[in-house]
């Protein structure tokens, strides 16, 4: 049986300094979580426990360069759909927890630099989500339809790319 070292570092010295590794792992269960959830619709959507279960204030954790590439996508990719999902809590009147937040998490999307073009399309997708929570306008056809492509990309991708890896490790 193949031992996965990935999680075997966490408990020792990694050599790795100021990384607070309990908190990395809240956050990759709760993007973990949020894929499960929105895994039941072909959209996102934004009627979750935002403040109980979805508790952290994921804008902070956008650029977190001490872990590897991979890792740091992860996170960042996965709390940007958050941040998504928050803003259309409060753009279809389900809630909203973001309100207090909006100028932190707009601030915080607005500094990322992705070089990636499918990160650039979330990063507008999530910047225009704030704005129309932020006016108080009501969904448009644009923001529906790009909802429904990070729905596509980011939600079932995750779990395209997980049965992957589980075919090719057969």
């Amino acid at each position: 049986m193949n031992i996965n070292r990935q999680y075997q570092g966490l408990h020792g010295d990694t050599g790795v300094t100021g990384v607070d590794w309990v908190l990395k792992q809240q956050i990759e269960r709760d993007i973990c979580l949020l894929y499960h959830q929105l895994a039941d619709y072909s959209f996102i959507m934004g009627d979750l426990y935002y403040g109980s279960v979805f508790a952290l204030p994921y804008w902070e954790f956008l650029d977190l360069p001490e872990f590897d590439s991979a890792e740091e996508k992860f996170i960042r990719d996965g709390c940007l759909v958050m941040i998504l999902a928050m803003a259309w809590e409060q753009i279809d009147g389900a809630g909203a927890y973001i309100g207090p937040h909006l100028s932190a998490c707009k601030t915080a999307v607005e500094r990322l630099q992705p070089d990636e073009e499918k990160t650039q399309s979330l990063v507008r997708t999530v910047l225009l989500a704030l704005d129309t929570a932020k006016t108080g306008q009501v969904e448009t056809e644009e923001l529906t339809a790009l909802s429904q492509w990070v729905h596509r990309e980011y939600v079932q991708g995750y779990f395209r790319r997980l049965v992957q890896e589980f075919d090719q490790s057969l």
